[in-house]
């Protein structure tokens, strides 16, 4: 059977974070800075009183009800390459860190767009990266069109799905317009290549290029998913289930606005959990509590019939070291195995704001062994061999056995891609590595391969314009 989903919340926890969320937003509501967006949710029959904007009970439910547990994502060319929800946990490199370390001892210096593309070129090459998300704000593009350009750059490097995040109207419509440019397509309802990843800003609250932004996307049918960023203890109460509940609030405003203004837009339940360190003034990410709001967030998701969203691996360490190493594998575990459909960080660490490709390279094959772990054990006649057993008999061998030969490329047992199980003297006859050598080996070998075909010369000339439009907005 497949390795069970871990749970924290039981279903009356669940029922009572559910009934608490709905009773926030029916009497305190949600402050909503922008009049467009009120006057749309005003216009629907929602209580508005200046800008806090109340969601009755009947209304939640009835918007609810309308949410997909699963849809299709495509890529660039419009081959639908996963059903996110499907029950298949999905991986995503990225996203939004600002610094590229740049040795062993965390020395890091500002990204640079060709970060962003050789940071793309590899995940395009990673079996266990599904999207990419952006990695990073590159400094030497124009700062206020700088994600656009960042995506431009990832399009031209990949053909994956894209994972972005942007609180600005203006460019979520530049993005809109490159994906368009790049897919070939007028619109993205039919299949989108892209998903936006939109943040309330704890507590109760819609910023208006945040909630503009969301308005514009769902207009389009372009998946949302909801990212709240309550930090325990500072923008949320200090209790993990304060936390979870705020939180919970904030996302179930972002499913009714959605729906009231296109009804059946596919939806993410997102989370990035993170909580503060009172003794070092500190935001962090992974901790055990961040990895058990890991496992609620998927059961709240689920409960709501939404596709889950976490970050991850995460790890609160600056550097390569033992820290980093059990951050990672924690929160990834408990992100796996509470049941997440989609997981987003793989490459980063230093609490989201820094990114090596050895990094991505080391967090693809940690991805793979939990995808491992996940798929459980495998047990019928064929498997459990006894028949083979009994033929082998007393002392004997299997490994020139035919179900030996015939299991061993089935994926019964992982096979990594960096690591090594090398004894000790064969490790030292090979110079010693430690995986982050062999991972920069790796990386090093893959951004040497050529390209995967560019989007045509017409798409590229499109993609120029469509950013040169919106620098000069913004000039």
């Amino acid at each position: 059977m497949k390795l069970t989903n871990w749970k924290v919340l039981d279903e009356s926890e669940i029922r009572q974070i559910h009934e608490a969320s709905l009773e926030i937003l029916e009497k305190t509501g949600i402050s909503i800075e922008s009049p467009e967006v009120r006057k749309i949710l005003s216009g629907k029959g929602l209580p508005c009183d200046r800008e806090v904007v109340r969601f009755p009970r009947s209304a939640v439910e009835v918007c609810i009800a309308k949410n997909l547990r699963t849809f299709p994502i495509v890529d660039r060319n419009g081959k639908e390459v996963f059903m996110l929800g499907d029950g298949n946990v999905r991986f995503a490199g990225g996203h939004n860190a600002v610094f590229v370390m740049t040795d062993r001892i965390g020395d890091r210096q500002n990204s640079v767009l060709k970060d962003v593309a050789d940071f793309a070129h590899l995940c395009e090459r990673l079996d266990d990266i599904d999207m990419i998300g952006v990695p990073l704000n590159p400094s030497d593009a124009p700062s206020k069109t700088m994600l656009a350009h960042a995506v431009a750059a990832i399009m031209k490097k990949s053909v994956k799905p894209i994972f972005f995040s942007c609180e600005s109207r203006e460019v979520n419509l530049a993005i809109i317009e490159l994906a368009e440019a790049a897919s070939g397509k007028r619109n993205l309802e039919n299949g989108s290549y892209i998903i936006s990843q939109l943040s309330t800003t704890s507590p109760l609250f819609w910023e208006k290029g945040a909630c503009e932004s969301l308005v514009e996307c769902v207009r389009r049918g372009i998946p949302v998913a909801f990212l709240p960023q309550p930090i325990a203890g500072l923008t949320a109460p200090y209790t993990i289930a304060g936390n979870i509940t705020i939180h919970n609030a904030e996302v179930l405003s972002g499913v009714v606005i959605s729906h009231l203004v296109n009804h059946g837009t596919p939806l993410i339940y997102a989370a990035a959990w993170t909580s503060y360190d009172m003794r070092s003034s500190n935001v962090i990410i992974a901790r055990p509590e961040e990895s058990l709001m890991r496992i609620a967030g998927a059961q709240m998701a689920h409960f709501y019939n939404m596709p889950s969203h976490s970050i991850g691996p995460d790890a609160d360490s600056n550097v390569y070291d033992e820290q980093l190493g059990w951050e990672k594998m924690m929160s990834l575990l408990a992100a796996v195995s509470g049941g997440n459909d989609l997981i987003v960080n793989s490459g980063m660490f230093g609490t989201g704001m820094t990114v090596t490709n050895e990094q991505l390279i080391l967090d693809n094959e940690m991805n793979r062994f939990a995808k491992r772990m996940k798929q459980g054990i495998t047990v019928n006649s064929g498997t459990v061999a006894s028949d083979v057993i009994m033929e082998v008999g007393h002392r004997g061998s299997f490994i020139d056995h035919e179900h030996t030969v015939v299991h061993l490329r089935s994926g019964e047992h992982v096979e990594p891609t960096v690591i090594d199980a090398m004894n000790y003297a064969n490790w030292q006859k090979n110079g010693s590595p430690d995986c982050a050598a062999l991972a920069s080996a790796k990386a090093a070998e893959l951004l040497a391969e050529n390209d995967s075909p560019p989007p045509d010369k017409g798409i590229l000339e499109s993609i120029g314009k469509i950013l040169e439009k919106w620098d000069e907005v913004y000039s």
